[in-house]
């Protein structure tokens, strides 16, 4: 419980981190609990520092953690459930990839009307600011691509817990440089149906990721673990969270 806590900032914790760790004692601490904190501890760290397309882009790379343990637990599903009883799970599956897709190109494409006025910060001194977020981010992008090489090359299982660790951290990296990219370009109005766009596949893709849970676990119980479960469900449910809160202030 005081590893949710650390969500928090460090003014919030000393103020209100008792009060909330004795809440979170009093009743059972469900996913959806997990993703109340997590939703809220970052709402706290990011809002008024980071503008409404930084808040839609931190959801994003938190619903993509859920994304890919739901990717991951849904490997060769196929092997354990019978082939007259595949059809609500491939259904359910092909929604969450299209609906990934749809997402992903409404994340693109945001960014892609961003550009402009990014590249003319830059021209104008802002390199000297996004500098130091950028070259961590490709540092690790980098690291994260020998390890890959790593896995393929041997299968060592260090190798792929360095991949893992650095991807995730490459990622957050590759967010916190483009949310403070974000503080410094221009408004722009097609940000705000883009990132209802981004939230509505969140929805899709919960709902579609929850349907195939249930009917793979109808027919093989003993195949999705609880750990794989906690981590899909909370880090979707806080991501959604968080970018309906960036929809919010950019609708405002």
């Amino acid at each position: 419980m005081k590893l949710l806590l650390r969500i928090y900032p460090r003014r919030w914790r000393e103020r209100y981190g008792d009060e909330l760790l004795a809440l979170l004692e009093a009743e059972p601490l469900t996913w959806r609990v997990r993703a109340d904190v997590v939703a809220s501890g970052l709402r706290e760290r990011l809002c008024g520092t980071v503008p409404p397309q930084g808040l839609v882009l931190w959801a994003w790379s938190v619903f993509v953690i859920g994304g890919m343990g739901f990717q991951k637990t849904s490997e060769h599903w196929q092997v354990v459930v019978a082939a007259n009883d595949r059809a609500v799970p491939t259904v359910a599956f092909d929604v969450v990839q299209a609906a990934a897709a749809i997402g992903s190109a409404a994340v693109l494409a945001g960014v892609t009307l961003a550009l402009p006025s990014f590249v003319r910060d830059l021209r104008s001194g802002g390199w000297s600011r996004l500098r130091r977020p950028i070259l961590i981010a490709s540092a690790t992008t980098l690291l994260a691509a020998a390890a890959l090489v790593a896995v393929a090359l041997h299968h060592d299982i260090v190798a792929a817990s360095i991949f893992v660790v650095s991807a995730v951290f490459s990622l957050f990296a590759w967010t916190h440089a483009a949310a403070l990219a974000a503080r410094r370009v221009a408004k722009v109005r097609a940000h705000a149906p883009l990132a209802l766009t981004v939230v509505a596949t969140m929805i899709v893709m919960m709902v579609g990721a929850a349907v195939w849970f249930a009917a793979v676990n109808a027919h093989a119980p003993s195949f999705v673990g609880a750990a794989q479960l906690a981590v899909t469900a909370t880090f979707m449910l806080a991501g959604t969270a968080l970018a309906t809160t960036g929809v919010r202030s950019l609708r405002a």
